[in-house]
């Protein structure tokens, strides 16, 4: 007798905010990704090793909630990251509140480990086979064996049922008719694919408000710069400190640009400056 089909309730199903950021280095993603240990305990995949403990404790987040793979001394590998996610799977059947989420630091350096590791085994084979070899060289195939790995892992991931966030760099592309675009600093087709994934993508950067830093994300399409809101409308273009506590509230519709704190401040202050510098 065929089994018959399980269905679950849209209604049941837990407020998960899964979101890529991308920007320059120094454009504050690393401490909006960790802000996610505000919200309760989460893996902190740590490939570009930038989490640093008092940087995030005075921008407000609870360090005590970040646990960091691979441990002290291990190699990230496409092998380590499948077995996480398994763990994880197993975590939170056992216990849904079990993990927060989990973040990817970043996308960017993962997916550049993963290719070195692949090429590594396939150089390998050919200097035990008493081939010569070029250290440096990166057969165009081993990019195809990089990003099923990738593909596989990335939907896995933000399928379980907990938080999912990444960073990356940014990159410059251009077609063949001059088209300037920036978005994710990964290759073109893994960049298309990742931002498929994503609910948000948002695009990270940092201005100068009358003498002071302010660091900001966008969440629609920028002039050169991609980037999405699958939301409807729930996250605003433009996002003042987005960190990834700020973004899930306003993404379950806690928080909107009038009643957020941030937001009316930002507002006060472009207002007071103007009214300061009209002439009278």
């Amino acid at each position: 007798m065929t089994k018959p089909l399980q269905f679950a309730a849209l209604e049941d199903q837990p407020d998960i905010t899964n979101i890529l950021y991308y920007g320059n280095e120094g454009t504050g993603k690393t401490t909006a990704v960790a802000a996610m240990a505000n919200l309760g305990p989460i893996v902190y995949v740590n490939a570009e090793a930038g989490l640093k403990k008092r940087a995030l404790t005075r921008h407000g987040i609870d360090t005590s909630n970040i646990r960091i793979f691979p441990g002290a001394g291990e190699q990230l590998t496409f092998e380590g990251l499948e077995a996480l996610f398994w763990q994880l799977l197993a975590d939170l059947d056992e216990n849904p509140n079990a993990w927060s989420g989990v973040v990817w630091d970043s996308l960017t350096d993962i997916h550049l480990t993963l290719l070195n590791n692949i090429a590594e085994q396939k150089l390998g084979k050919q200097i035990k086979a008493g081939m010569e070899v070029d250290r440096f060289f990166i057969d165009r195939s081993w990019y195809g064996t990089m990003s099923g790995q990738l593909r596989l892992l990335l939907r896995r991931y933000r399928d379980l049922p907990c938080h999912f966030a990444l960073t990356a760099l940014v990159r410059r592309d251009q077609d063949d008719d001059g088209q300037v675009t920036y978005g994710p600093a990964i290759t073109p087709a893994l960049q298309n694919d990742v931002m498929g994934y994503v609910d948000l993508v948002c695009y990270t950067e940092v201005a100068d408000v009358d003498g002071n830093e302010e660091y900001r994300g966008t969440f629609r399409p920028k002039s050169k710069y991609r980037a999405k809101e699958r939301l409807a409308g729930a996250v605003p273009k433009t996002l003042i400190d987005p960190t990834f506590e700020r973004v899930h509230l306003y993404a379950t519709e806690q928080v909107d640009v009038d009643s957020d704190p941030v937001m009316k401040a930002a507002k006060e202050l472009r207002k007071a400056n103007t009214s300061a510098t009209k002439p009278e």
